[in-house]
């Protein structure tokens, strides 16, 4: 048996990571991934669908429902999110940090605002010291939601396009058929990872929203939808709804914070326990690989590319698995 690659099939090898590097070049990184997750939400509905028994014409459009309900059920949590935050956020400086001012004089720190006011005074500041930096990040930000919209867009008409069958023995057809083969062995790899992510986003925010609820902390709804939101961003999503988590504490009581405290420390580190059993499971790799692709994917395409990097080391690990030693 001839283990041989043919040419397309190297060519698909190269042009794989040819398109991460484009993406990781242009920022094109919030583009590419609303267009895979939006197409795994199609794709995982419509085969649930057809392995249930719905006819196949009757699942597609059902999925095309499902993925609507489920992007308007996403943008109304994020929308009631900027709501309830430009509500409460102000009443939570205002209360939290005189009492903040307070303790970093008991042990003699600085704290350079006693109130919202002065606090929104010296972001403006900043924010005037930097115009140039603000202007262009505003701008990435209107790009990057154009590309989210576009994506989605572009994702819907691909699951609603007949994959074509006919193989005309030419270049075309064979690498066309080549780079299919590529990208469903990696969207097999990102439903898995994504799948588990979800899953340790969704048992931390439902147990940070009980110890809310437990210890009567105050802003309970703003918070369960800080977590919930930020959760979406690693490392420094977390980081965020911990702090505005403490700093509610704070206001109840400097004790009140305390537990809070401790609280996320012991559930972050049985995050990161549940993380390697559940993550770790999916894709069965090494802890030590997981974090390395976390900090190269960071380097490479920031946020986009600490998303990307599990299921890409699964990706890379299944198609090595496919090819002959030799």
């Amino acid at each position: 048996m001839s283990h041989a690659l043919s040419g397309s099939r190297r060519a698909s090898y190269a042009l794989f990571p040819l398109a991460l590097i484009a993406v990781s070049r242009f920022d094109l990184g919030p583009c590419l991934l609303a267009g895979l997750v939006s197409y795994m939400i199609l794709d995982v509905t419509d085969r649930r669908l057809r392995g249930a028994g719905a006819p196949p014409a009757s699942a597609r459009w059902a999925a095309v429902a499902v993925f609507a309900v489920t992007s308007a059920a996403l943008g109304w949590i994020f929308i009631q999110f900027l709501r309830v935050g430009l509500v409460r956020l102000p009443i939570l400086l205002d209360t939290v940090l005189p009492r903040l001012g307070a303790f970093a004089e008991r042990y003699g720190f600085d704290f350079p605002a006693d109130n919202a006011r002065e606090l929104r005074d010296i972001v403006v500041a900043a924010a005037r010291e930097h115009s140039s930096s603000v202007s262009k990040t505003s701008g990435l930000l209107t790009r990057g939601a154009f590309q989210v919209f576009i994506a989605m867009f572009i994702a819907t008409l691909r699951f609603l396009t007949p994959a074509a069958t006919e193989h005309g023995g030419h270049l075309y057809d064979s690498l066309r058929h080549e780079i299919n083969a590529r990208v469903a062995l990696f969207m097999r790899s990102f439903e898995r990872v994504v799948g588990a992510q979800v899953l340790i986003s969704t048992l931390n925010t439902l147990l940070t929203t009980i110890f809310l609820h437990a210890m009567g902390f105050h802003f309970k709804t703003f918070l369960t939808l800080t977590t919930f939101v930020c959760g979406m961003v690693p490392i420094i999503g977390n980081v965020v709804s911990n702090i505005f988590i403490v700093a509610s504490g704070l206001i109840v009581s400097e004790q009140l914070a305390i537990i809070g405290l401790v609280y996320l420390v012991i559930v972050h580190k049985l995050g990161y326990l549940l993380n390697s059993r559940i993550l770790g499971g999916s894709i069965d790799t090494p802890m030590w690989m997981t974090l390395l692709g976390l900090i190269v994917g960071e380097a490479t395409m920031g946020v986009t590319g600490v998303l990307l990097a599990p299921a890409l080391l699964h990706y890379a690990r299944e198609e090595m698995r496919a090819l002959p030693a030799r």
